[in-house]
Parts: C-alpha cells; structure tokens; sequence
C-alpha cells in the first residue's frame, strides 16, 4: 500500500511538472506570435500614416537636417571637455543602448515568464521588440544614408552611400540612441510614475550624449535616432494594446450567490 501511495505522489509530481512545461511553452508560442504580428504591423505601418504621423516624420527629418548646421559646433563642445573629469561619467554607452539592453530585455521577459507575472513578461517581450524593430530600422537606414562618422573626418556633409559594411560610414541614425530611448519608452510607460519615467528617459539621453562624447556621432544623428527610437517603443506599446483589446472577451460568470459578465483579456 506505501508503494502505491509512493508511486500516485511520484506520479502527480510529474504531471504538475508537464503541465507546468506545456504552460510555458503555450506562453512563449502566443509571445513569438506575438512578436510576428507586431514587427508586420510595423512594416506596414507608413501605408496607414494619419496626419499627426506625418507631422512627426516631417518635424523629424526636418529638424535633423537643420541641425547639420550645429554638428561641427557641438562636436567642438564635447570634444573640448576635459577628458580626465568625464571620461568616467560618460561610460553609459558600453553598457546601454547596444547588446546588453537586449539582455535586459530578456531577463526581464525570463523573470515574469518562470515567476508567472504576465504584466513583467510582457514588459520583457516589448523590450525586447522595441530593441529589435527599432535597431533593425536604423541599421537600414544607416546603410542607405552612408553618412561619415565625426572622428573619420572634418565636414558633417560627407556621404558614401551604401555603406554596407564600412561602419565609417553609418553614422546616421544613432543606433546606441535609438535602442536606448525605445526600450526607455517601453520600461517608462510600464510604470505611471514620474521618478521612473525620468530615470529611463534620461538614461537615454545620457547615452546619446555619449556617443557624441566619444565622437562617434553628430549632434543630428543622436537626433534622428531619439525620434525613431520614441516612436517605435510608443508603437510597440499602442500595438500590445490593440492587440490585447483584440484578443479580449466578455464572458459569463456565476457562483452559488452571483453571476454576471466578466471582461477577460489575456496576458
């Protein structure tokens, strides 16, 4: 009889253990679909602009090419700074807005996912999408632009498109700028505080005057990238939420004193 009971417990332990697995993997399957229909709403996302979309693109590129006439001027500024007092307050640029942002991303997607917080996975997951889509847009845009990196030469006006492996010549957009500031955006609107908001916002611009600290890019490049990376982590965001409406449903409830209608949205 003990070995019975010995196997039965055996036994229930691991069918919670498969189906605990089968639940992770059904999370992470609705997550990589997830993620597909998020990076297809955002390629077709310029045929469906509206006018404040326009607006934005327009301002944006506008303003960078004004800005082509303060590059040198800037560059002048934070190369004149005293490379003893700030090499070590500008160190943020190894550390944000490359590879490891991406890991950040990850383990927070890994934390909610194993700990079964839906909200913190999926925080994770637009981290991780808004890093992805927004590096990937830059980085073509970088190839088509071919524009000349500050430290490779004197004028701001220098392009040698496409550049498809000369990294001398992809300064434009940021990159470093625009991971950084659309996983702030995401990990700020995952917050309604104003601490938070600041802290994730203004690491993001600590990185992109980094990058022109160290010279790798003009004052118009950490621009543009700000402004791509904004608006892909507000798109990544929008599009969790019409996606979630999307999968949501009303359905009915009752217990032995109650019944109603229950508005489910998965997580």
């Amino acid at each position: 009889m003990r070995r019975y009971y010995f196997f039965l417990w055996i036994s229930v332990l691991f069918f919670q253990d498969v189906n605990a697995q089968s639940g992770l993997v059904a999370r992470m399957g609705r997550d990589v679909e997830h993620f597909a229909q998020t990076g297809v709403a955002l390629l077709r996302a310029p045929f469906h602009f509206d006018r404040d979309d326009w607006r934005y693109t327009a301002a944006s590129a506008g303003i960078t090419a004004l800005l082509f006439t303060a590059d040198r001027y800037m560059r002048e500024q934070f190369q004149s700074l005293d490379r003893h007092a700030y090499d070590k307050a500008f160190f943020i640029d190894d550390y944000y807005g490359n590879y490891y942002t991406l890991a950040l991303g990850a383990g927070i997607y890994g934390y909610g996912l194993l700990g079964g917080n839906g909200k913190i996975r999926r925080t994770g997951l637009l981290a991780m999408e808004a890093f992805l889509f927004s590096g990937a847009t830059t980085g073509i845009l970088k190839i088509l632009i071919g524009r000349r990196r500050p430290f490779a030469g004197d004028s701001q006006l220098f392009f040698k498109p496409p550049a498809f492996t000369d990294d001398l010549y992809q300064s434009l957009p940021s990159g470093h700028t625009t991971v950084s500031f659309a996983v702030s955006t995401v990990l700020a609107q995952a917050v309604d505080n104003g601490l938070w908001k600041t802290f994730w916002y203004g690491g993001a611009l600590w990185v992109a005057s980094a990058r022109m600290y160290h010279n790798k890019h003009w004052f118009s490049d950490v621009l543009l990238g700000a402004a791509i990376g904004y608006a892909v982590g507000r798109f990544v965001v929008s599009q969790d939420h019409r996606q979630r409406l999307a999968s949501s449903r009303l359905m009915p409830y009752w217990a032995y004193d109650s019944a109603g209608i229950q508005w489910k949205v998965s997580f």
